[in-house]
């Protein structure tokens, strides 16, 4: 998620004025900008002038609760927009978010995405296996595999991603605190919808200290208690012990507790955790940080929750996902290098599906530009690798980046990043 706003055309039939960054942003125009969005409010065209392909169309929505006023883009045309545009959002089938089938993640005219979860929120209903249903087909003309409805890990990375959390630029250093990422979790959550209920109304977000966060925890625990609702609760997993890892078969130990219900687990949840997380565990055990989501049952008071699935995601010193050490290494790199870039998330796709481990946004070819970071030498990898090796040749010639990390697992080798962009 780019900070970067440009000015915008907005067009009441042939007439036509252009409003600045400045002008929309800034505080002494805080109320002449609002006059301007309520006059266009259903009534004019507004265009965002970044230097995308397209119309780059951008709706203005009315909040009715604060009578404000805000642009958003339409659906489904945030790859119109310029790499660095706040209006930008990568085409879903460069992550694991075109692994879905039509229907499972929509955007609606109201700024809403409308999903298909496999879990739900609602006490009469079953809760979620935990596991990604079998695909139903191929998605149009790509060959890739449909998956009928998002699992709780999917739903992980959904709220990532639309929280801008899987995305760098230079201007984010030092600025990525608890509280940020807390606060955007909340505002991307809001937007979403499913089988008639609010995310956010449901989501606990670890919250750093007592205050309007942990108040706003400690809201949703009870409501969530009166209404015989299930909880989604989000947080860091507290660094890794010894007596840690042995008391999570009978509940998780997370930082960021304010508002939060203790979630206690059983052997069977915990087990199955420690199967299908390996890697994550494995990573937390190295002391890297590791973002558990958790569907608890409905509370069975203020402090205390059942645990009924549990996935788990490595995220960076920057709150950045990342899928292994070495791929750690590239993102902190990247950062020091004060580039910007886009970790694409997996979701609920499968192995097959190919996209890189990174999109530098910044390269002087001027689109997104693939970075794969190659870290076995098994032969079933290696298969794996030439695969990948072969689309990239495919699809952009030599516009991609590599580093084969197996046989430079100290780094010394890693080649140098394609240049920037000016």
């Amino acid at each position: 998620m780019s900070d970067q706003r440009y000015a915008v055309a907005i067009a009441h039939g042939d007439s036509v004025k252009h409003y600045s960054e400045q002008f929309q942003t800034q505080a002494s125009y805080a109320a002449a900008w609002k006059a301007v969005l309520q006059k266009a409010h259903k009534q004019a065209t507004v265009s965002c002038q970044c230097l995308g392909t397209g119309c780059r169309l951008l709706a203005v929505r009315h909040m009715s609760d604060n009578d404000s006023f805000h642009l958003s883009r339409y659906p489904r045309t945030g790859a119109e927009h310029a790499l660095d545009c706040v209006y930008y959002s990568p085409d879903p089938d460069k992550s694991g978010l075109g692994s879905y089938s039509k229907g499972v993640v929509e955007e609606t005219s109201e700024d809403d995405l409308k999903i298909k979860l496999t879990l739900s929120l609602r006490k009469k209903e079953p809760a979620d296996t935990g596991q990604a249903p079998e695909a139903t087909g191929s998605s149009s003309g790509s060959g890739k595999a449909t998956k009928p409805a998002m699992t709780l890990l999917g739903l992980l990375h959904l709220l990532w991603n639309e929280a801008g959390l899987n995305t760098w630029s230079p201007g984010m250093a030092g600025k990525r605190g608890l509280g940020l990422v807390h606060s955007r979790l909340q505002d991307a959550a809001d937007r979403m919808l499913a089988s008639r209920m609010r995310i956010g109304d449901a989501l606990v977000i670890a919250a750093g200290s007592k205050g309007v966060q942990a108040d706003a925890n400690e809201r949703k625990v009870k409501s969530a208690i009166k209404n015989n609702r299930r909880l989604l609760v989000i947080a860091p997993l507290a660094g890794h012990t010894e007596e840690r890892e042995k008391t999570a078969a009978r509940y998780l130990t997370i930082t960021g507790f304010n508002g939060v219900p203790r979630m206690f687990m059983d052997e069977d949840i915990w087990a199955t955790v420690a199967r299908r997380f390996k890697r994550e565990l494995s990573a937390w055990r190295q002391g890297r940080r590791v973002i558990a989501i958790v569907q608890t049952d409905q509370p069975s008071e203020p402090g205390k929750a059942q645990a009924l699935n549990v996935a788990l995601m490595v995220v960076s010193d920057e709150w950045i996902p990342v899928d292994s050490s070495y791929e750690a290494v590239i993102e902190a790199r990247l950062r020091e290098q004060s580039r910007r870039f886009v970790k694409p998330l997996r979701f609920d796709s499968s192995e097959d599906q190919v996209f890189p481990d990174f999109w530098l946004m910044d390269s002087s070819a001027g689109t997104e530009y693939p970075m794969e970071v190659y870290g076995r030498s098994d032969p079933k990898y290696l298969a794996r690798k030439e695969v990948k090796a072969s689309y990239y040749r495919t699809h952009y010639g030599t516009q991609w980046w590599a580093w084969d990390a197996s046989s430079d697992p100290q780094g010394h080798a890693i080649p140098e990043f394609p240049s920037v962009r000016t």
